[in-house]
């Protein structure tokens, strides 16, 4: 999440809108947001039934208890145009930045 934060600019550039999600409570992302020293998105809480929007992406591990990491690319029609998992690592912006500017050019 520090990275999408170092980049937020080039993300609001591109016309994105980022949000981060997770399966903790509102209270553990405003500590994790500070820690960070804040973050100009919002990051929404899949708390309450834990797991359910991991569900329904197919991301949640049931095992575990949480989700993967991953990055949903959603279009302004709320279609879901591009997705992955990073089972190490965190998800590489200039790959996102990329995939976003290539919806932009099929959509013009």
């Amino acid at each position: 999440m520090a990275a999408l934060e170092a980049d937020h600019a080039r993300f609001e550039e591109a016309n994105a809108q980022v949000l981060g999600i997770s399966v903790d409570s509102v209270y553990s992302h405003r500590a994790f947001a500070e820690q960070l020293g804040g973050i100009s998105f919002p990051i929404l809480a899949d708390f309450h039934p834990k797991g359910e929007v991991a569900r329904r992406y197919g991301v949640w591990r049931e095992d575990n208890g949480y989700s993967r990491r991953s990055v949903f690319i959603i279009d302004k029609n709320g279609t879901l145009r591009w997705s992955k998992v990073y089972e190490r690592g965190n998800p590489d912006n200039e790959e996102l930045l990329t995939v976003i500017q290539g919806l932009d050019a099929t959509e013009a």
